[in-house]
């Protein structure tokens, strides 16, 4: 499976929301960043391009690297987690 077929199929949303609570904006999700000390909702999710953002560390990426750094996997791992997951 390609990774840019799983990028944008994964539902970045439903991943980080098993992780995090997520609070609806105009056009983005935010929350308090998993990957550092956070009190301030740096944490940036765009649901239309399916990636996140932390403007306080700036850990960013697509589901691939979500789940590489939260569950601290290799890209591999990570993306056989999310081909099984989402069958895609």
């Amino acid at each position: 499976m390609s990774p840019e077929i799983i990028q944008t199929r994964a539902d970045l949303t439903k991943i980080i929301s098993k992780h995090l609570k997520l609070e609806e904006g105009r056009r983005i999700l935010k929350g308090n960043c998993p990957f550092h000390a956070d009190s301030t909702d740096s944490f940036m999710v765009s649901p239309a391009k399916n990636i996140f953002k932390c403007f306080g560390c700036g850990k960013e990426g697509g589901p691939i690297e979500f789940v590489m750094a939260i569950e601290s996997k290799s890209y591999d791992e990570a993306v056989t987690s999310l081909v099984l997951e989402f069958g895609v």
